[in-house]
């Protein structure tokens, strides 16, 4: 491939991602002929899982939706996730378990709590 083809492709790319973010109403640079004949290539990455984004999208989602009490709940449900994760907040979990706290939030949504026996239970011995 030629430099000029090169360049070429790399325009396009920046053409694209200028549109892509809403970048100024300029029109984008017309395409090359050499490059207009090439067939583009084709992205086969798949995506490896959830992201960051979509933790944040979908808890917060589920903690906007419902009534105050049902928001309470939610918000404490949450809590429970962050907890079992050792984490501050949702968006700091390690991304290996993001498929597994969607998967809790998805049993908590259904009406079930997956984590209610992990709290320590109060056997009645300490009185104070």
């Amino acid at each position: 491939m030629s430099l000029e083809a090169k360049i070429d492709l790399l325009i396009e790319a920046l053409d694209r991602n200028t549109a892509a973010k809403g970048g100024d109403d300029a029109a984008p640079a017309k395409k090359p002929a050499a490059a207009a004949k090439k067939p583009a290539a084709k992205k086969t990455t798949a995506k490896k899982g959830p992201t960051v984004d979509d933790l944040a999208e979908r808890f917060g989602n589920y903690m906007k939706a419902g009534t105050k009490a049902e928001k309470a709940e939610a918000k404490a449900n949450v809590m429970k996730i962050v907890e079992h994760f050792e984490s501050d907040r949702i968006t700091n979990i390690d991304p290996e378990n993001f498929q597994e706290a969607l998967d809790l939030l998805t049993q908590f949504e259904e009406g079930e709590d997956p984590l209610g026996g992990e709290e320590e239970e109060d056997d009645g011995d300490d009185i104070m």
